[in-house]
């Protein structure tokens, strides 16, 4: 297996893994009322991260970005997914 084969395969697999984490996140939001803003950034920062995998993958092999430009664009949502994150957990708190 090549290492770009490799790394679209563990992309992939973080696509599939935040996806579920995120829907999983949600659900909860729906279902519990007192913590609902919690579980809402919980989800937020979840589908942002697996988001940033994508739109890394996307742009790399489809808009013909180069790695240097899709990596910085990916850190970027990634900062923003941990952000949501660090929100929940800080909220979850008060």
């Amino acid at each position: 297996m090549t290492d770009h084969l490799l790394l679209v395969a563990l992309r992939l697999a973080i696509v599939a893994v935040g996806s579920l984490t995120a829907l999983w996140s949600l659900r909860l939001a729906l279902r519990s009322h007192g913590h609902r803003r919690t579980y809402l950034l919980l989800a937020l920062g979840f589908g942002l991260l697996t988001l940033g995998a994508v739109v890394e993958g996307v742009l790399f092999e489809f808009a013909g970005w180069d790695l240097m430009a899709v990596h910085t664009v990916e850190a970027f949502i990634s900062a923003a997914g941990f952000v949501a994150i660090l929100l929940s957990i800080v909220w979850s708190q008060l």
